[in-house]
């Protein structure tokens, strides 16, 4: 009966994960379908470049996103050159976890090596389509904080 509930509380658990993720991601491709590519008029600015002057290699990821959304790859690179690798992971992840919420059944019998290889394999992409974005991030922080 003990075993019975903790794989029903973790496959509660792990749907609800799937879904909350799932909603941002969404929300992240809706954000992306409603602002133009072309006009400047995305609501969220590139922070760091505007108090700093530098270009960091998240500039252009909302617009390249936006290009995306519409097809258009040689536009979306353009604006930002890791734009398309950010976003096909995401694509991936989005529809990874709506087919998880939906298809993974309690009775499924490998639930924790299931989750654990979807943890470390998500953690795995995360760290190499991520990888310039976290290298300049380090590079901020050895070159302002360390010295």
């Amino acid at each position: 009966m003990k075993q019975k509930l903790n794989k029903t509380l973790l496959f509660s658990n792990y749907g609800i994960i799937n879904l909350i993720l799932a909603g941002i991601l969404f929300a992240i491709f809706a954000y992306s379908a409603i602002y133009s590519p072309n006009k400047v008029n995305h609501p969220i600015p590139s922070y760091f470049t505007q108090l700093t002057g530098e270009i960091s290699p998240s500039t252009g990821l909302s617009r390249s996103f936006s290009s995306l959304v519409r097809c258009d790859v040689k536009s979306a690179l353009n604006f930002n050159p890791f734009g398309l690798q950010i976003f096909v992971f995401l694509l991936i992840q989005l529809l990874f976890r709506i087919g998880n919420f939906f298809l993974i059944k309690e009775r499924f019998t490998l639930i924790k090596a299931y989750i654990l290889s979807d943890i470390l394999l998500s953690i795995i992409g995360f760290l190499l389509v991520f990888s310039p974005l976290i290298k300049f991030t380090f590079e901020l922080f050895k070159k302002f904080i360390v010295n």
